[in-house]
Parts: C-alpha cells; structure tokens; sequence
C-alpha cells in the first residue's frame, strides 16, 4: 500500500514516467481525482481548479496574498464560495492530498505532494530533471510542438512549478535531499527510470 510522488522539471517525461510506472505495479495515477476534490472542495468548477493551477504568472502574483486562517475558516463555511486564491489551494491540498494518499497503491504527480506527504510512512518521493535543451526536445517529439512553442511550454511552465512552491514557502525544491530518488533523463531513457522507481518501492 505504497504512495509515489512524482515531482519533475516540466519536458522531463513525468506523466510518461507516472504511466509506466503504473503499468508496472498496477498503481492508480491521482490526477483527475485530486481536481475534483479541490474543486468540490472549493467549490467551483474542475475548469477553474485547472486553469488556476496552469496559470503561471497569475499563480506566482497570488502567493503574496494569502488567506489568513480565519479568512480561510469563513471560506469554508460560505455555502455560496465560488473562487480560488493561493492560500485556499495550498491549504486544500494539505487536506486532500493525505486523503488521496490514504487509498494506498497511488502515484501522486506534482502539487508539492513531496511537501504534503513529507516523512508519511510507505511514501517514496521521485524527483525528474532533464537538460532545458533535452525537455524542449521531448515536447516536440511527444506531442508534436514546433521547436518555439515546446521551448515556451517548457519555459512557462517551469515559471508555473516555481510560483507553485513558492506557495508552499520552498526554493529549494529541487534539492535532493527532499527525495528518495532523482532520475536525470538526459542520462537515461524512461524504461529504465521506471525499472528503478519500481525495484526502490519493491525493495530490490
């Protein structure tokens, strides 16, 4: 009853990853489950949890505004909330996630699940980087972009991770120490990191 996270530099291959990893173990990937928590939760739409959680710039200028907890606590209580800020995400997510969790045999993608599911026992947290020239490479052979629009996808969404931490307070989101196991793809392919994220949770 093993929990994954798997956070990445965005182009690294993460949902790829996530898949084979699943494929592998028979895990279920917490993605669309996660959204319509946050937004039952929150009340609004699964559009407005997604569009928030990819709006980069707009994410990063609402980390300087959070909630206090008694504004958060009103939140919660108002039958007829309707929005989503920084604050009310971040603390959401500190709720749903250990939910999420809980279900056991789950693969967790991104959300700062390796913040949230910190010390849980049973978790293994995954960091994915590649070189900026090797993701931009990936976006256009996976899906197709031409070479500018995979290099602004990899560059706007690499500014919408650093705005997502620093939600959670965290710069050093990176750091290695935060995870059990760091795959560099620019060094090997996704077979073989899913072989290793597998053998580390089967104890091999």
């Amino acid at each position: 009853m093993s929990v994954i996270t798997i956070s990445r530099q965005f182009g690294a291959g993460g949902k790829t990853l996530a898949q084979k990893v699943s494929d592998k173990l028979n895990y279920k990937i917490a993605h669309e489950e996660v959204i319509e928590k946050l937004a039952e939760q929150a009340k609004v739409s699964s559009d407005v949890v997604s569009a928030f959680e990819n709006e980069g710039r707009g994410l990063l200028t609402r980390a300087s505004n959070f909630l206090t907890r008694q504004r958060f606590i009103d939140h919660v209580m108002d039958e007829n909330r309707n929005y989503m800020d920084g604050g009310i995400y971040i603390d959401l997510l500190n709720k749903i996630l250990p939910e999420v969790a809980d279900e056991g045999n789950m693969i967790i993608l991104g959300r700062g699940a390796q913040f949230v599911l910190k010390g849980r026992p049973d978790t293994y947290h995954v960091l994915l980087v590649a070189e900026r020239e090797d993701r931009i490479r990936f976006m256009q052979d996976q899906y197709g972009l031409s070479p500018e629009k995979a290099r602004e996808a990899v560059d706007k969404q690499g500014e919408r991770r650093e705005a997502l931490m620093r939600l959670f307070k965290r710069g050093d989101y990176d750091d290695a120490t935060h995870y059990n196991l760091v795959l560099n793809q620019s060094k090997m392919d996704l077979d073989m990191a899913a072989e290793l994220v597998c053998e580390m949770v089967n104890g091999v």
